[in-house]
C-alpha cells in the first residue's frame, strides 16, 4: 500500500514538474509569445471591428455574436497559420544549424541526427509552433468576447476597443521587461500600432456612410 502510495506522489510531481518546465519554456520563448499575441488581438479586432461597421452601415439584422464568431474564425486561421509558419520556419533554421555544425566537426551529413543536439532542436522547434498558434489563439479572444455576451452593437464596440487596448498595454509592459527598454516606451508603441488598425477598420468598416 505504501509503495504505491509513494508511485502515487512520484507520478503526480513528475506531472507537475513537466507542467511547471512547459510553462517556464513557453514563457521564455518572448519573441513568440508577443508576436502570436499581438498576430490575434490586432488582426481579430481589425476583422471584428470592420465586420460590426459594415453590418450596421448596410442595416443588416446580424447578431453580435455572429460577428464575434466571424471574428474568432479568423484568429483560428491566423493562430493555425502562425503555429505552421513558425513550425516550417524553425526547421528549416534548426536543420540548417545542424548541418553547419556537422561541417566544422566535419562528419557526415546526417550523423547528428537522433543524438542529444538533434533532440534539443526538436524540442525548440514544437516549443515555437505551440507558442507561436497558442499566443495567437488566446490573443484572437479579446476582441471578440464582448461580441459573444453584448447585444447592444455600440456596447460592443466601445468594450472591444477597451478590452484590446488594456490587453495590449499588458503586452507593452511584458516586452518592456522582457527587452529591458522602457516599457513607457514600449507600451505606447504597441498601443499606437493599436489605434492605427482601429482607424483604418473603422473607414473599411464604415466610418465613411
Amino acid at each position: 500500500m505504501n509503495t504505491r502510495k509513494n508511485n502515487t506522489i512520484i507520478s503526480i510531481t513528475g506531472f507537475y514538474m513537466n507542467i511547471r518546465e512547459f510553462i517556464n519554456e513557453y514563457f521564455k520563448m518572448s519573441r513568440y509569445v508577443a508576436l502570436g499575441s499581438l498576430d490575434g488581438i490586432l488582426a481579430v479586432m481589425g476583422v471584428t471591428l470592420a465586420a460590426s461597421g459594415i453590418a450596421s452601415v448596410g442595416d443588416a439584422n446580424i447578431p453580435n455574436y455572429i460577428i464575434g464568431l466571424t471574428g474568432l474564425s479568423g484568429g483560428i486561421a491566423i493562430a493555425l497559420s502562425n503555429a505552421f509558419g513558425s513550425f516550417v520556419g524553425e526547421r528549416a533554421e534548426e536543420v540548417r544549424t545542424l548541418r553547419e555544425l556537422e561541417r566544422k566537426m566535419v562528419r557526415e551529413e546526417g550523423s547528428l541526427d537522433d543524438t542529444l543536439i538533434h533532440q534539443q532542436a526538436k524540442r525548440r522547434i514544437y516549443m515555437s509552433m505551440i507558442t507561436h498558434g497558442f499566443s495567437s489563439f488566446t490573443g484572437a479572444f479579446v476582441p471578440v468576447v464582448p461580441f459573444l455576451f453584448i447585444g447592444d452593437r455600440l456596447t460592443a464596440v466601445i468594450a472591444t476597443v477597451c478590452f484590446c487596448f488594456i490587453a495590449l498595454s499588458g503586452l507593452g509592459i511584458y516586452l518592456g521587461k522582457v527587452s529591458k527598454e522602457s516599457i513607457l516606451k514600449t507600451s505606447i508603441e504597441i498601443i499606437a500600432i493599436g489605434i492605427f488598425i482601429s482607424l483604418v477598420s473603422f473607414f473599411i468598416g464604415g466610418g465613411h456612410g
